[in-house]
């Protein structure tokens, strides 16, 4: 069998970088839109997956996120560029969950606890889901 020749190598890279742009256009993920109205941990979950798979680099984080803000949450980034200048990613994170997360005073494992099941399971599940992330690790004690 004959060694490849440089010509033959090189239509081989050609071909593979053809195929692998090919598979990212087929698993591109939509960047995700947050007004402000729900939990922001979500949306700060869905970013970093992006940023992840996009393989986006740290400094243009904040600026990707701040521009898929809607309505009341675009107005509060406004007002945190203004206060602050453009945040790092993680300041960001920080001042969204202050203003659009649970309140400080809130005791999310005492929430946790207290979720009881009042209509159908499937509601139930979706409430003590939605709480658990606020609580962090759990371990057995």
């Amino acid at each position: 069998m004959a060694e490849p020749t440089i010509g033959d190598l090189t239509k081989l890279i050609g071909d593979l970088s053809k195929n692998m742009a090919a598979m990212q256009q087929q698993i591109k993920l939509d960047f995700p839109k947050f007004d402000g109205k729900s939990d922001p941990l979500a949306f700060l979950n869905r970013c970093e997956s992006y940023f992840h798979q996009q393989r986006i680099a740290a400094e243009e984080q904040v600026w990707m996120a701040s521009y898929n803000l809607e309505g009341g949450a675009q107005m509060w980034y406004l007002q945190v560029q203004t206060d602050e200048g453009t945040p790092s990613w993680r300041r960001f994170s920080e001042l969204l969950n202050l203003r659009y997360g649970p309140p400080i005073r809130s005791n999310p494992m005492a929430e946790l606890m207290e979720c009881k099941r009042t209509s159908t399971v499937a509601e139930y599940q979706d409430r003590f889901e939605s709480l658990l992330p606020h609580v962090g690790l759990l371990d057995e004690r």
